[in-house]
């Protein structure tokens, strides 16, 4: 994607390319007309509808009809913006020679209305049925869309470069008028500017804040389950620890591989999903339910583990814990 600049403000970017019944392919251009609508050259115009002279022949007709024409919402000049290198970069991608961008007198930018313009003049009323396919493509709105996928960051860089710009002719533009009015540009860059800083500073927060609102949702999903380390602790029966309490659980036949509950003790445990906000990695953390210490315990017991506390002494002291 190409992003320049055609006057003060101004950006046109090329998005995506649009094919005609025919199988013509054209570059879809953006913007040009301080909007985020799709534009088209006198170029693409001409190969559209086969002009054998080319864009000379759509210069022509702009040129005979110009009182017709809004320069500022039906079509643009090239000429009369500067010839940049980045300008006359995209031109040429466009198919352009660069010896007739130095050469033609005009080089017009139509945007929807525009073109809709010419082509009643140009070509007739039917003409506008004729290529209804391809304007309802060319002008679709996803051209918004593909503006939107400007990252802010990007959106920011090309802000403040104009910014940069503006102040700069504030400066050396003897004008007065002139001057006020690339003052008056300059602060829109700013307001606009300031808008996507705190945009910006408000994800930078959000993303930072993510472990910890990530943490506040597993603890209240824990509430009433309790953490096998916590429960072997509470337990205090000699050689079964967190890793060894996991262990027999699974020798047991109560947890599998993963310590994930079998179907048939699910109703004893809480499986929570802990997502690692720096890796994107899921992991889960089994926990026991009240329910869960009971038949735990009693499972102990059948086994000949040693166990010296009432369950409802476990559960109040889990429950201080917790």
């Amino acid at each position: 994607m190409t992003t320049m600049t055609i006057e003060k403000g101004l950006q046109l970017i090329t998005g995506g390319k649009v094919t005609t019944s025919k199988g013509r392919e054209f570059t879809r251009l953006i913007g040009g007309f301080d909007d985020n609508n799709s534009s088209i050259t006198d170029k693409q115009v001409a190969e559209l509808l086969g002009y054998k002279d080319g864009a000379r022949h759509v210069r022509r007709q702009v040129n005979e009809n110009t009182k017709y024409f809004d320069y500022e919402h039906d079509i643009k000049d090239f000429k009369r913006a500067e010839l940049t290198p980045t300008l006359i970069k995209l031109l040429v991608s466009l198919g352009y020679a660069k010896q007739s961008i130095t050469q033609a007198e005009n080089i017009y930018l139509f945007s929807k209305a525009g073109f809709l313009l010419f082509l009643k003049f140009a070509e007739g009323d039917k003409s506008v049925e004729l290529y209804k396919d391809f304007i309802e493509d060319y002008f679709q709105k996803t051209a918004e869309n593909i503006i939107m996928k400007q990252t802010l960051q990007e959106e920011l860089a090309f802000l403040l470069e104009q910014k940069i710009i503006a102040v700069g002719r504030v400066i050396c533009e003897p004008d007065e008028a002139k001057k006020i009015e690339w003052f008056q540009d300059a602060e829109k860059l700013n307001t606009r500017i300031k808008d996507i800083e705190i945009t910006l500073s408000n994800e930078k927060l959000v993303k930072s804040l993510q472990p910890e609102l990530a943490l506040a949702t597993t603890l209240t999903d824990a509430r009433n389950a309790f953490d096998v380390g916590v429960f072997s602790k509470v337990l205090r029966i000699k050689d079964l620890g967190r890793n060894n309490m996991f262990a027999w659980l699974r020798e047991m036949g109560i947890l599998m591989e993963g310590n994930y509950p079998f179907q048939q003790y699910l109703q004893y445990f809480k499986v929570l999903p802990i997502e690692n906000p720096h890796t994107g990695r899921t992991d889960y953390k089994t926990l026991i339910k009240p329910n869960g210490v009971k038949y735990i315990v009693k499972k102990l017991i059948e086994d000949g583990k040693m166990v010296t506390k009432s369950v409802s002494e476990i559960l109040a002291e889990l429950d201080a814990v917790v």
